[in-house]
């Protein structure tokens, strides 16, 4: 008994000179002219325009406006965006390298902690006299630091913390709390 493939429910068969057809057809086409931009490549496009307005004395927000009379309906920092977004691409395209980023506080304080302890300590000091270590101290000398600053102002530490007439809990403020003697 001879057996016909079953084909799956929707799908349809379509024959080699079809195929053919449609590919030189498709390869014929001319290039079809883009109608919708998205805000930020019509503003890639405006740029040397806008760039222009600018450099005139025209603010940000006057550019917006006349956009948007224009039918570009956009924000003034959304313009202020693109702007620089199209600015650094084009900078890239031409080779000009990008700006550096900013250095964060930890990367400068570890940068300054890298020069303090790869200066020698009589460069440091030259006018220092050397220090005479006995053989018996054999201890290495302890570096007096001063006590950290506090950011709290003093109505600060000596507010007490306002609870709820149900609360029960003991709170206490640092300033209620003994200190510790110096030895």
């Amino acid at each position: 008994m001879i057996t016909a493939k079953k084909r799956l429910p929707g799908s349809a068969t379509v024959q080699q000179t079809a195929i053919q057809q449609a590919t030189s057809l498709l390869e014929q086409l001319p290039e079809k002219p883009k109608e919708i931009w998205t805000l930020k490549e019509a503003i890639d496009l405006l740029q040397d325009s806008i760039t222009t307005t600018l450099k005139r004395g025209y603010s940000h927000e006057e550019v917006a406006a006349m956009l948007a009379d224009q039918g570009i309906q956009i924000s003034v920092s959304s313009l202020k965006r693109y702007l620089a977004y199209t600015k650094k691409e084009k900078a890239v395209a031409e080779g000009v390298k990008p700006r550096r980023p900013r250095r964060t506080a930890a990367q400068k304080q570890a940068e300054a902690e890298a020069k303090l302890s790869a200066t020698p300590a009589s460069v440091s000091a030259p006018d220092a006299q050397p220090v005479q270590k006995d053989a018996a101290d054999s201890t290495p000398a302890k570096r007096k630091t001063g006590r950290p600053t506090s950011t709290r102002t003093k109505t600060a530490t000596r507010a007490t913390p306002v609870a709820p007439p149900n609360a029960t809990s003991t709170l206490q403020t640092t300033a209620s709390r003994p200190r510790k003697k110096k030895a």
